[in-house]
């Protein structure tokens, strides 16, 4: 599904980077064209005479330019590099009397009236040169024939494509964009591929999540489908009689609700929409609150719950989370504690605000506590089922301490107890 998206992605970035670049280098190219043309120009025709003229016989410009003598005009004349005038550049029309060059400079322009001038033993009396607009420039010269009337002959430059300078600037620039949207394609295939590295991860996350709340679910609703069949086959049994097994449906459905609840949290957390409110707030009387709340849980056990605050603790974050997170930690504290005593600290240390839960319970291994905080783990399924852990609860603890640029670890040993220790910062 993804490899798809990221395909597809690409694809529609390459089709917006091509017109991009294809707007840029044909920008590029007649800006340029448009500033330097006219001094490049210029540049050409101040080049004159470069071109080599030979053997100026006197003939008649009608048998100068008929195709009978054109062989011999063609021989004469030699582009730059000593590239010879092809008969298809260089037409006469004779009824105009107007000399058609067709070339990719004025040099050659110039060049052939200064021949057809010459050849006319006439005397030339005015040169000028016009740059016309899509032409390139046109070339005019008098002369005097023999009536003594002045004729024009109108040579002029017809280009049939660019000059040297612009074909080869276009050529760069259109080479540039090729290279360039080869490039930005390559680019946009590894950034698509990376911004959408969140995403398979949320993906990801979400499919675990699914798959364990089906598999933690399921266990609750048997237990539940199990008690009610008990009660069902006995059809003479009052409410009294099947009161076990009423409350063992009872006390699932408070581990389903539970574990729900839980599932919603880090569904919220995976898809980024859990924001915290962020306030001034005592973690002191959170800590009351809470140890008040849950002392009773702990007195039902047996249990003794101690509560040491040294000061009135006072730090930014968000309320409800940070309640949220005291309640996880004395909760499990309380379920993972046969007997003995559980204390919880609160104290300011080099600027850090510490909250510690310390009890005697069963402890944790140190494989365990490697992966304390991944969601579902559990050491001893079959024993957290006796306690009524979910095996996400301090998974939210972590999240809560981490959203809040704090840190919480665990030292515990086995038989011994575990103390969680989180420092604001």
């Amino acid at each position: 599904m993804f490899k798809k998206l990221h395909i597809k992605l690409t694809f529609y970035m390459g089709i917006i980077l091509t017109i991009f670049m294809v707007f840029i280098t044909t920008g590029i190219y007649y800006f340029t064209k448009f500033v330097y043309e006219d001094q490049t120009c210029k540049l050409m025709a101040n080049e004159a005479l470069k071109i080599q003229i030979y053997n100026r016989d006197p003939v008649s410009l009608e048998d100068l330019f008929t195709n009978r003598n054109f062989s011999s005009l063609k021989n004469r004349i030699f582009l730059f590099g000593n590239e010879k005038l092809s008969s298809n550049y260089v037409s006469y029309d004779k009824s105009m009397n107007v000399l058609h060059v067709k070339s990719e400079d004025t040099d050659l322009a110039e060049a052939i009236i200064d021949l057809a001038v010459k050849s006319l033993n006439e005397k030339k009396d005015s040169f000028e040169k016009k740059k016309v607009d899509g032409v390139g420039y046109r070339i005019y010269t008098k002369y005097i024939d023999s009536e003594n009337t002045p004729k024009v002959i109108q040579v002029y430059e017809e280009t049939s494509g660019e000059n040297y300078f612009w074909s080869f600037l276009k050529t760069v620039l259109w080479l540039m964009g090729v290279i360039g949207i080869i490039a930005l394609l390559a680019i946009s295939y590894i950034f698509t591929g990376k911004a959408l590295n969140p995403v398979k991860e949320t993906w990801k996350k979400q499919k675990e999540l699914i798959a364990d709340a089906s598999h933690e679910l399921r266990t609750p609703l048997t237990v539940i489908q199990t008690n009610l069949d008990v009660m069902m086959s006995d059809e003479d049994g009052t409410i009294v009689e099947n009161e076990i097994w009423l409350d063992n449906a009872y006390s699932e459905t408070r581990v389903m609700a539970n574990l729900i609840d839980q599932l919603l949290t880090l569904a919220k957390v995976d898809a980024n929409e859990t924001k915290l409110d962020v306030m001034e707030i005592s973690l002191s009387e959170i800590v009351d609150n809470v140890t008040d709340n849950m002392q009773i849980m702990a007195k039902n056990k047996n249990l003794n719950m101690v509560t040491e605050i040294k000061e009135n603790v006072i730090m930014k974050g968000d309320y409800d989370k940070i309640r949220r997170l005291v309640v996880i930690l004395v909760d499990n504290a309380i379920k993972y504690t046969e007997e003995g005593s559980i204390i919880i600290k609160l104290y300011t240390e080099k600027k850090q605000k510490i909250l510690s839960v310390k009890d005697t319970g069963i402890g944790i291994s140190d494989e365990d506590k490697k992966r304390i905080f991944d969601r579902f783990y559990r050491s001893d399924k079959a024993r957290n089922r006796k306690f009524g852990g979910t095996g996400l609860g301090l998974s939210i603890a972590k999240w809560i301490v981490e959203s809040h640029r704090a840190t919480i670890d665990v030292d515990s040993k086995i038989g011994e107890g575990s103390t969680f220790i989180v420092k604001f910062n």
